[in-house]
């Protein structure tokens, strides 16, 4: 069987043959408008050999039953990944042939129905293989309880189809589990760190997804989850995960930039989640004001085949209050919503973003397939820093193929009163969250941004809809005339709804 020669693809561009890495260097010497730091990660990579031939991998003869169907099923991984697109960012850095573990026969992990928290047998297993230089450490099926568990580089976590991992979270807590960021054991404190990273590791399903449930959790206000935090890291895969939610505080998983003081990070090789790709995950019932992934601060990542049952499936809401957040060189592809608020949305807060590239947006029964929004300066970011101001994207970003389908179960925000058609008033359930109904899908695309930036648009289509069918993007100027808040308000009190009094939000969730 011969392996895909990953990274070496002769693509035909520019009227010539060209491999991966020719186009890199010209990416590299033509690039001018991606992140500084983005620069450093492309020289890094061709230093480092990301960006070059890798060698054959050959099975030897002789090995085990049991080695072999391990590399069989490695290879199969490999075979996947090695089926990119230059929009893949993710380089594969990870040798079938070299050291591997497995947690349960080597470290002695338990499968006993997630009854105690094995995380810190979790977490030596993965210190021991980064010690070693790095390699593989699988995790039988079974059903495990892990939080607070830190990746180090080159370190990749195979994670057998059908395995079932639940979080130890005790109550009045926030927690996550997998954490892809540098641990720091200094004793300083976040804001105090420096330029630090890990790289070249992967959390992925070994023959299918896995997954994570939380979905026994009742949703409180001052609790909160995520399946994954991605900081201070560089080459990271993200791959068959399935999150079973139970409209809880957070994303599923999150990407966000570096804590730290330091004003000036360009000098920084990196500063915040960097050439990742997250692909083939999903998450079922997800809160209307989150969802699948929230993007805080990110370069250069893509985004494959994501659903997400509830909320916004990719969410490029850059919101985080501090110094670095942005996005810059996000790409995305096959992005899908069902029964929530959006597939795709667009919101910068006070973050000047750099470009987003999607193609291939399905929306089913949710509010929109895409939401595009203005700047706006949280009240937090105010009293940080007074001279803040709206931010945006970049000019030039698109989105593409976009395709809604009507349904009565959207996640539908009260803001969207005056945009709701009448007709359906009948039909909107208020959640348990008050701030939305359960209710009618509402058009394909929203854009809200009056000119302060632009998205190119390409290529919508709508099914089932009575209303706005023949308006494929909708503006501030086609919602009716009056206030959202006196309409709201009607409307409880003309089904003997008790009216809440007002309460001041920062969330937005």
């Amino acid at each position: 069987m011969r392996m895909a020669r990953k990274n070496y693809t002769t693509i035909k561009t520019m009227g010539k043959s060209s491999t991966i890495w020719q186009i890199g260097k010209r990416m590299f010497r033509s690039n001018k408008n991606c992140h500084p730091g983005c620069q450093n990660t492309m020289r890094n990579h061709t230093r480092q050999g990301i960006l070059k031939k890798p060698p054959n991998t050959n099975i030897k003869q002789g090995e085990s039953i049991m080695k072999l169907t391990l590399i069989l099923g490695l290879m199969t991984l490999t075979l996947i990944s090695g089926v990119t697109t230059v929009s893949a960012r993710y380089q594969e850095a990870m040798d079938t042939n070299s050291f591997v573990q497995d947690l349960k026969s080597d470290y002695g992990l338990v499968d006993d129905d997630a009854k105690t928290n094995q995380s810190a047998l979790l977490q030596k297993a993965i210190n021991d293989v980064a010690a070693a230089g790095g390699g593989r450490l699988i995790i039988p099926k079974g059903t495990y309880r892990f939080a607070k568990v830190y990746l180090k580089s080159n370190v990749h976590l195979l994670i057998e189809k059908d395995t079932v991992i639940k979080p130890y979270w005790p109550e009045g807590t926030k927690t996550v589990i997998f954490i892809l960021d540098y641990e720091d054991t200094s004793g300083r404190g976040p804001k105090q760190r420096g330029n630090e990273f890990i790289e070249n590791v992967s959390i992925r399903g070994l023959g299918g997804r896995f997954i994570v449930d939380y979905s026994d959790r009742e949703r409180r206000e001052e609790e909160g989850i995520r399946t994954v935090l991605c900081r201070m890291v560089r080459n990271f895969l993200i791959s068959d995960l399935d999150i079973k939610d139970n409209f809880t505080v957070y994303c599923g998983l999150t990407m966000t930039p570096t804590r730290s003081r330091n004003e000036n990070v360009k000098h920084w090789e990196i500063s915040r989640a960097t050439d990742g790709t997250i692909r083939n995950c999903r998450i079922f019932n997800a809160s209307p004001g989150y969802g699948l992934v929230q993007l805080h601060g990110a370069q250069s990542l893509h985004f494959e085949d994501l659903y997400a049952k509830g909320g916004v499936t990719l969410r490029l809401e850059t919101g985080a209050v501090g110094d670095h957040t942005a996005v810059y060189d996000i790409t995305a592809r096959n992005i899908t919503s069902e029964n929530g608020r959006c597939a795709v949305m667009l919101g910068p807060h006070s973050a000047n973003n750099g470009l987003v590239h999607v193609d291939g947006v399905t929306s089913q029964s949710s509010t929109y397939a895409v939401t595009i929004g203005r700047g706006n300066v949280k009240k937090a970011e105010q009293a940080r820093n007074p001279d803040a101001k709206p931010g945006r994207f970049a000019d030039g970003c698109s989105i593409k193929n976009i395709h809604a389908i009507f349904g009565k179960d959207a996640q539908v925000k009260t803001h969207e009163m005056m945009n709701i058609p009448e007709e359906y008033y009948d039909d909107l359930r208020l959640r348990k969250v008050t701030k939305f109904f359960d209710g009618p899908s509402i058009g394909a695309v929203k854009d809200y941004t009056n000119g302060t930036y632009r998205v190119d648009i390409e290529n919508v289509t709508l099914e089932g809809f009575k209303y706005n069918a023949d308006k494929k993007i909708l503006t501030p100027e086609d919602a009716r005339p009056g206030k959202w808040g006196q309409a709201l308000r009607k409307w409880k009190a003309d089904r003997g709804i008790p009216i809440e009094p007002r309460r001041a939000s920062n969330s937005g969730k």
